[in-house]
């Protein structure tokens, strides 16, 4: 993992407009070029006001990369969000690029993720999943989350990290 560049946050937003396009064409049975237009015009722009207050909100981003050095994906992590533990951070986003789906690199990137954040001394991920997202449930129901709570639509789920990556404080 390495941290987000400029020319990297624009594929993570390009990838990420895509992706929500193919959703609206398969998932709200929109006629490709509609969807399109509708990610660029209800997406994209959030995305870009996102991008442009994450670090001052204290949000890190990273580009993934593999053993080649190419870019796979991105993370995304917050700060924790109201009502949860003092040392847990929020996984906001992982996407995998497309060409690199269903070949074991989510599982390698939030592996990734869990041991810098582990030898940072955090102690648990949370994320948001969509109920209806299959895929991603089973990527995180293999990687070791658990439900922690239902939303609208959504379910929270968890994960400890393992002390043994920790970085203990001094006594």
């Amino acid at each position: 993992m390495v941290a987000l560049t400029d020319a990297e946050r624009e594929d993570f937003i390009r990838e990420d407009v895509a992706d929500f396009a193919e959703w609206l064409e398969t998932g709200k049975r929109m006629p490709s070029a509609t969807a399109v237009e509708q990610a660029h015009i209800e997406l994209e722009p959030r995305l870009r006001q996102e991008h442009a207050i994450a670090e001052a909100n204290g949000h890190r981003r990273w580009t993934a990369v593999d053993a080649d050095g190419s870019s796979v994906g991105w993370l995304w992590v917050t700060p924790r969000e109201p009502g949860m533990p003092p040392d847990c951070v929020f996984l906001y986003q992982i996407l995998v690029k497309a060409r690199s789906r269903r070949r074991g690199c989510g599982l390698a990137m939030l592996a990734a993720l869990e041991k810098l954040l582990a030898a940072e001394g955090i102690a648990e991920l949370r994320l948001n999943v969509f109920d209806s997202n299959r895929p991603a449930k089973a990527l995180y129901a293999e990687a070791g989350y658990e439900f922690v709570e239902s939303l609208d639509g959504r379910s929270q789920l968890g994960k400890r990290l393992s002390r043994t990556n920790r970085v203990r404080s001094p006594e």
